[in-house]
């Protein structure tokens, strides 16, 4: 029965009805204090981990051209650390640059909670 029912489904891709600078805008606007953890090897080097989601950030993956802003389609994940909805803070004291399975990850090994 599943496999019938996967047999009749027909995805779509309905893109975000806002556009993602304004999203990514928001995000540091609010407050909100995040780094990419993982990155698309293909599109993004390791240099790109650890970076701080700011403007300056933005900037430059609107510089390269073939990344979506808010990461929608997989070039890169985040790890958020702080915002307004946080009581504390995290922050990364050790961590290491690995490369598995054509991404580049941030595996975090020492943090606190401050």
């Amino acid at each position: 029965m599943a496999q019938l029912i996967l047999a009749r489904l027909e995805l779509y891709f309905v893109p975000h009805p806002r556009d993602t600078k304004d999203i990514f805008t928001e995000f540091i606007d609010a407050g909100f204090k995040a780094i990419v953890v993982r990155a698309r090897a293909d599109l993004l080097g390791e240099e790109w981990l650890g970076r701080e989601i700011d403007r300056r950030f933005m900037n430059d993956l609107l510089k390269l051209g073939k990344v979506d802003l808010c990461g929608e389609l997989g070039e890169y994940h985040t790890f958020v650390t702080d915002g307004p909805l946080f009581k504390r803070r995290v922050r990364i004291l050790q961590s290491d640059k690995v490369m598995k399975d054509g991404y580049w990850s941030l595996d975090i090994s020492k943090w606190v909670i401050d």
